[in-house]
């Protein structure tokens, strides 16, 4: 049986090391190249999003457009016009809708309700994570709404009648 010296496992550790090192870095240009197509024709978004928790923050873990919104219907490099046809609460109240319906899958590929600390989190949050998880509601735009984008005008109002939509 062949033994394996220190010498042997530290050159073992610094390979991987060097290979997580170079497949991340690799990934973090994918990621950045993707906000900045984006912000090509979704600046105001970009913006909003590059001033958000989710972009920078103490621990340095950051989000893209696509960690959100990959799964999204996108005409990519098709012509549009220059005006958005939509209003921009109906699109927020659509990413609610969706993200309600899958139970924030895309919060969750990071997040993850077992992993939270409740003891690093402030009081009044404790209560509320607590409330949801015992009723069984773990989505997370149930309450987390305005983290990456700013809130538009009259979304309170829309909230309300989304809520009054689900009892019926």
């Amino acid at each position: 049986m062949k033994t394996i010296n220190k010498s042997s496992l530290l050159g073992r550790a610094i390979i991987l090391l060097v290979i997580g090192i170079f497949s991340s870095s690799i990934t973090l240009a994918d990621d950045l190249k993707a906000l900045e197509k984006c912000e090509t024709c979704h600046s105001k978004q970009a913006s909003e999003f590059q001033a958000s928790v989710h972009y920078i923050n103490r621990s340095g873990v950051q989000a893209t457009c696509n960690n959100c919104h990959a799964g999204q219907k996108h005409k990519e490099g098709a012509k549009s016009s220059k005006v958005v046809k939509k209003h921009r609460i109906d699109m927020v109240a659509s990413e609610w809708k969706r993200l309600k319906e899958n139970n924030s899958k895309e919060c969750k590929t990071c997040h993850s309700p077992m992993a939270m600390d409740l003891a690093k989190q402030e009081p009044r949050s404790v209560a509320r994570h607590e409330e949801s998880f015992n009723a069984g509601n773990t989505s997370c735009i149930n309450c987390h709404q305005g983290i990456s984008h700013y809130l538009p005008d009259g979304w309170e109002k829309h909230k309300g009648a989304i809520k009054e939509k689900e009892k019926k």
